[in-house]
This record gives C-alpha cells, structure tokens and sequence, in this order.
C-alpha cells in the first residue's frame, strides 16, 4: 500500500441553487477532453502505458461519435447489447487504434477483430449485466468503449426519463453504476453530479450524503497529503462504501473517469481501510460481478 497518510476532512455543505437534475455532456467533446486529461496525468505516472492507451481509447471514441448515430428505442444496454449494432462501433474504433497500436496491443486489437458476431454479443450483454468475470480483462475496455458509446448515443437521442428528479445511487437514463462524483465548475460551480460509467449522462445528487445510502451522519474524506486534493474518497461509516470525489474546482480540467483511472492507488488505501467500491470505472473493470 502507498506509504503517503491518509489524510481526513469534514464534508461540505449541500447547495440550495437551482440545478439541472441530469446533464448529457456532447460526446465528442467529453472524449476529447478525457483524452487530453489521460495524457496529461499519464506524463512520469506509474501506469503511463496504461494511461496513454485509455487516452488513444477515448481519442477514437471522439472521432467515432462524430458519425455514429444509434437507432435504439430505449436506453437499456441489456437490449442494446443483445441487439449488437454496437459491434459497428467496436469496428470503427478498431480502426481508428490500429495505426499506432504498440507491440502489445496489437493482439488484443486482432483478437477481437476475430471475434465473431455473437461472440461479441456475448461479451457485451455480459458488461451490460455486471458478468465482469465472464470476459476478458484484455479485451474488456475496447468492447465496453463501443457499447457505451452506443448507449451514450441513446442516451441522447431519447427523451429523459419521468423520474429524473429523483436522486438514485444509479444512473437514472441507463441503470449504470456511477465512475465518481465531479463537483463543477462554471456556471454549476460546487454543485455535485455523479458520472455514469456506460451513458456517460450525469446525474445530481447533493453533497454531505452518502452517494449509495444517503446517509449524512458518518461521512469521511479520504485523502492523500491535503484536505484539498483534488481527488478524495467518500466513505461512509453506515454502509461501509466509498466513492471518489473530482474537484473542478481544485482543477479545472479534472475529469471524472481520467482523474480516478490515475488516483487507483487511492482505491487501495480505501478497500484497506474496510470500505467496498460502489462505482466503476470503464478501463479498470472489476474482475468478478458487482
């Protein structure tokens, strides 16, 4: 375990301003800017390879968004999955990767150029339905940056849901689990949304609770160094979970699924500490079913 202490601090207080329930970011702009930031953390990181090869992942999902357009009636990634026009998807990412695929990726970009149909089917509806263990880790992240992406599609395609005002421990468009909680900037400056790890919708949910329980009297931030890092774990002490909170605010160009990719280190200092993940993040997928 990282040898840097854990530092604590008390939570903030929630905001009484108006807000918009959900948020569904543009795609290509999301991508481009989580590439930028992969890139940016990537630079002397312990898990540089890593972090460059989740920014190329995100770089082609940029360009691939661009032309993709979904034809689901619904935003349920079981069906999606099952239905399997996201393959289309893993193809033109395919594509756009394999020019300046490195030696060791190479395979894992031939392996899956192999797969047949319902093969990929298969792994897909596995992803949808949290069967983490059933598909390779190898292959994991490349197949769920085209079945998001196709969902993500949906998800803007298609009207929000009734319930949208509600708060929820899950994604309130699709039914996925949240990557962290990104407290903005801007013109939503301190508010808190949580991001969802395959819409990549973002929902509201107010600070000083409990992202999984809502529980508000046991709240801890976890933390290495300073109490204002930008990246910080929110524990509670009631259901013994955690999930990260990114500061726009402690850095403007923080995002959520970059920034948690490079903290993974903070994750063990949290699971040491007895509290269970609640979120996931698409390059860093659990190895066993939620």
């Amino acid at each position: 375990m990282n040898e840097i202490p854990i530092v604590r601090s008390v939570p903030s207080e929630a905001s009484t301003r108006h807000f918009d329930p959900i948020l569904r970011p543009e795609l290509h702009e999301l991508y481009t800017a989580r590439a930028a930031r992969l890139r940016e953390l990537a630079q002397g990181h312990e898990l540089e390879a890593y972090l460059q090869l989740a920014a190329d992942i995100a770089q082609a999902q940029a360009q691939v968004s661009e032309q993709a357009q979904s034809d689901a009636d619904a935003v349920d990634p079981v069906a999606i999955a099952r239905q399997g026009a996201w393959t289309a998807h893993l193809d033109a990412l395919l594509e756009q990767l394999a020019p300046s695929a490195s030696p060791a990726i190479s395979p894992h970009l031939d392996a899956l150029r192999a797969m047949s149909t319902q093969a990929r089917r298969e792994a897909g509806l596995a992803l949808a339905q949290n069967q983490f263990d059933a598909v390779s880790q190898a292959l994991a992240p490349f197949l769920w940056a085209a079945l998001s992406l196709e969902v993500a599609l949906a998800a803007r395609a298609l009207p929000l849901p009734a319930n949208s005002k509600e708060e929820s421990a899950s994604c309130p468009v699709c039914g996925g689990a949240p990557v962290a909680s990104l407290i903005h900037k801007g013109t939503r400056q301190g508010l808190r949304y949580l991001h969802c790890s395959l819409c990549e919708c973002e929902w509201h949910m107010v600070r000083a609770k409990c992202t999984n329980c809502a529980d508000a009297g046991d709240l801890d931030y976890l933390s290495f160094e300073t109490t204002e890092a930008v990246v910080r774990a929110e524990s509670c002490g009631h259901c013994h979970s955690y999930l990260k909170v990114i500061s726009q605010e402690r850095d403007a160009a923080a995002e959520s699924v970059a920034d948690d990719l490079a903290s993974l280190v903070l994750d063990d200092a949290a699971t040491g500490e007895g509290y269970g993940r609640t979120g996931l993040n698409p390059f860093a997928l659990p190895d066993q079913a939620l």
